[in-house]
This record gives C-alpha cells, sequence and structure tokens, in this order.
C-alpha cells in the first residue's frame, strides 16, 4: 500500500478526489466558433471556402457523388462504403454541424 500520511493508506476513494481535483484545476473557458464578420480578417477565405464551397453548389455535389460512392461501395466492401457514406452526410449538413460544436455548453 502507498501511504501518504502517517497511518493512512491511499484509496481509491482518495483516487478519485485527486483526479477531480486536477480535473477542474485544468479546466478553461469554452470558446465557442463564431464565422468573421464582413471587413474582418479572414473574412473573404472563409466566404470562398465554407459559403461558396462547403455550404455551395460545391459540397452539395461533392456531397451527393460521395454518397453515392459509398453506396455502390456498400455491396462490395462494406468498411470503405459505411465511413464514405458518413462522411458524404457530413459535408452535406456541414453547417448544421459547424453550429452544433460551437454551441456553448
Amino acid at each position: 500500500m502507498l501511504s501518504l500520511l502517517p497511518n493512512r493508506t491511499f484509496r481509491t476513494a482518495d483516487a478519485a478526489v485527486l483526479f477531480l481535483l486536477v480535473a477542474i484545476a485544468c479546466t478553461s473557458a469554452a470558446h465557442a466558433f463564431q464565422a468573421p464578420a464582413a471587413g474582418d480578417l479572414g473574412y473573404d477565405i472563409y466566404d470562398i471556402v465554407v459559403n461558396k464551397g462547403v455550404k455551395g453548389p460545391l459540397g452539395f455535389v461533392g456531397g451527393v457523388a460521395a454518397f453515392l460512392f459509398g453506396v455502390s461501395r456498400l455491396f462490395s466492401n462494406i468498411m470503405i462504403g459505411i465511413p464514405t457514406i458518413v462522411a458524404a452526410v457530413c459535408l452535406i449538413k456541414a453547417d448544421s454541424i459547424l453550429q452544433t460544436f460551437g454551441m456553448v455548453i
């Protein structure tokens, strides 16, 4: 047994309390992602990549193409088909996923 204090042994409850104290000490404030406003640094890049690319027609066509590829591979190789379908759905719903991850809990 590991002894931290005289006549006292280190128990599981002590380890849980120690872990909880370390976890509380290592926490930081949550920061939500917020899209840059017009005129901010990086807005042009964000507008081209996210608004016109991922959320626009290119992202939708890419998502549908990946979904169809995943469905075609689903019957021949399930280990390629399922992740491809999941990635396609994530690409199509990227704006909703981004808002969900940006939510402060």
